[in-house]
């Protein structure tokens, strides 16, 4: 009987690379499952599976790894976002009930939840609900900003449009 081991030294020497890079190869590039991937090195399902899980290349592992990858550059790049900002300052139109001053408290908003995000300890509920947020005021300031462009008017006739199109297929 073949020792896991021995299995390994086979591959690496027929294929000239670290098992990890073989692997890799098979299941990320080349998209193979664990019967078709153990089929191909000429090994046990079972020790194509374990390799995979050390790794870190079954189907989970991979997306929780993609998803906290993202987390950490989204941080990052909220980090240098706000290197030179002072969340403290003074509002220019909060006096003002118009909608600039919406804007600005919308803006400021959007900062200080980025703010949050970055503080957060890796809670996945937490971390969502602000994300939620974050999404939330993005999409007002495009409102706003596609409004003061003249150009909310044309998305809601557009959407109208689309709308009755399907109406009509019915």
């Amino acid at each position: 009987m073949v020792k896991d081991v021995e299995y390994k030294e086979l591959l690496e020497k027929k294929y000239g690379k670290p098992l990890k890079e073989i692997m890799h190869e098979l299941i990320v590039d080349r998209f193979m499952d664990q019967w078709t991937g153990a089929k191909e090195l000429g090994i046990p399902t079972e020790l194509f599976v374990k390799w995979r899980t050390r790794f870190r290349l079954g189907p989970m592992q991979r997306s929780a790894d993609l998803a906290e990858k993202r987390r950490l550059e989204m941080i990052g790049k909220y980090k240098k976002e706000f290197q030179n900002i002072d969340l403290r300052r003074d509002f220019l139109f909060k006096e003002e009930i118009s909608l600039r001053g919406f804007k600005e408290v919308i803006e400021r908003m959007l900062e200080l939840s980025k703010q949050k995000r970055v503080r957060l300890h890796v809670d996945s509920i937490s971390d969502m609900s602000v994300m939620f947020q974050i999404n939330i005021f993005e999409s007002i300031i495009s409102y706003l900003e596609q409004y003061e462009k003249n150009e909310l008017h044309k998305k809601f006739d557009l959407d109208l449009q689309f709308l009755n199109l399907d109406q009509n297929f019915e």
